[in-house]
């Protein structure tokens, strides 16, 4: 990428956003816990779409062949987005069509529209995908590579991206991609985070290096109308955190809109009240720990200083067991929440604060009796909720 905005080509951008941040998650080989790169979001003075054009095109190829994957639902209520997800696309809209998945992680999403009838075609980079996927793998066609304009030269009944845009460096020719991919009467299926929540909560933790793109609601319009896609319905996701597109093949004008300039500048300011924080907190590092390796609770524990931060994350994905996250402050075995290893804890800070109630009740249902602190950027700083 160049300082030059991707999606309307103007070469008139600043700089609205610098950090320094890990290029991996999680990690199974500790000799990647100390590889970072640098965030400098730029913004378009044209269109406002806000982006960073810092990595390279080799170092993104890496991240996405090495890094864990991570959408293995491990609550009941990450497993009902897929049950809300199947009733918005509509399940007889599914029931034995020909179906492309771009972006499958886990193959969460893929085995359920199997098991629905679907012939499933996954294309996903990460090579553990074949693995994961066990005895649903006969059923369902991968292709272990990444998307763009020649991967495939056919046509599906529909077309599903989640979570997969936000990381493409040249966008607008993999969302055309996708929507050359849908068959006539077919559709397609976008989801992507929202500027729109970062801007509102100041959410810092929503930044981190394998996003290249922030995409509020002008940006949106602007790549589906491009690919030749209209917006038929939305689908709202954890209060506008996320927001899919349900769109189908036909002519749309680009908006004329543009996202205002400045729509991150509370960014700043919750992430130094967070960092201020920590540098006053004064629990014993050996007994303290974040729950939840998610992009959210790895980008919070790199606030902490060397020497400070917690040796340990918690996690319920059995993806994760015997693997590390790592920060600026130090690097923490993965492991699974247990009483075992809450009783070794007085501090327990929730990273993935999406699923701050249900973690919070794990909690108090396992017996932790020490502190449990809150990181949600909705509230003024980190607060203690137990």
């Amino acid at each position: 990428m160049t300082d030059a905005c991707p999606l309307c080509g103007s070469a008139d951008t600043r700089v609205v956003y610098e950090t320094r941040a890990q290029l991996f998650w999680v990690v199974a080989d500790r000799s990647l816990t100390d590889r970072f790169g640098d965030i400098r979001l730029h913004q378009c003075a044209a269109c406002g779409h806000v982006f960073n054009p810092s990595l390279s095109a080799d170092t993104i190829t890496e991240i996405y062949r090495r890094q864990t994957v991570t959408n293995r639902p491990v609550s009941a209520a990450m497993r009902a987005r897929y049950d809300t997800l199947l009733d918005f696309l509509g399940r007889e809209r599914l029931v034995g069509k020909r179906l492309l998945e771009v972006g499958g992680g886990t193959g969460s999403l893929a085995r359920l529209l199997a098991d629905l009838g679907a012939d499933v075609t996954v294309v996903e980079p990460n090579d553990e995908l074949p693995v994961l996927l066990g005895d649903a793998a006969d059923r369902i066609r991968i292709v272990n590579d990444f998307f763009g304009p020649d991967t495939l030269d056919e046509a599906f009944d529909g077309v599903i991206c989640r979570q997969v845009v936000e990381h493409i460096a040249d966008v607008r020719p993999f969302v055309r991609a996708l929507g050359a991919a849908v068959a006539p009467g077919g559709f397609a299926y976008v989801e992507v985070p929202t500027l729109e929540f970062i801007a509102a909560n100041g959410a810092y933790m929503e930044i981190h290096i394998q996003h290249l793109h922030y995409l509020g609601a002008a940006a949106r319009h602007r790549l589906l109308a491009d690919a030749g896609l209209v917006v038929t319905a939305t689908h709202d996701i954890l209060q506008g955190h996320d927001i899919g597109l349900l769109a189908v093949p036909g002519r749309c004008d680009a908006d004329a809109t543009a996202t205002p300039r400045g729509a991150i500048d509370g960014v700043v300011a919750r992430r130094d009240a967070h960092r201020d924080f920590l540098a006053a907190f004064e629990g014993d590092p050996a007994r303290t720990a974040v729950y939840g390796a998610t992009s959210q609770g790895v980008t919070f524990y790199n606030l902490f200083a060397a020497g400070r931060a917690p040796a340990r994350f918690l996690d319920d994905n059995p993806d994760y067991r015997g693997r590390l996250a790592y920060g600026a402050g130090g690097v923490a075995d993965i492991v699974p929440r247990s009483r075992e290893a809450l009783d070794s804890l007085d501090h327990v800070f929730i990273g993935a604060y999406h699923h701050e109630p249900a973690i919070a009740a794990k909690l108090a249902e396992d017996g932790f009796r020490g502190a449990v602190w809150s990181t949600n950027p909705g509230r003024p700083t980190i607060e203690r909720i137990a």
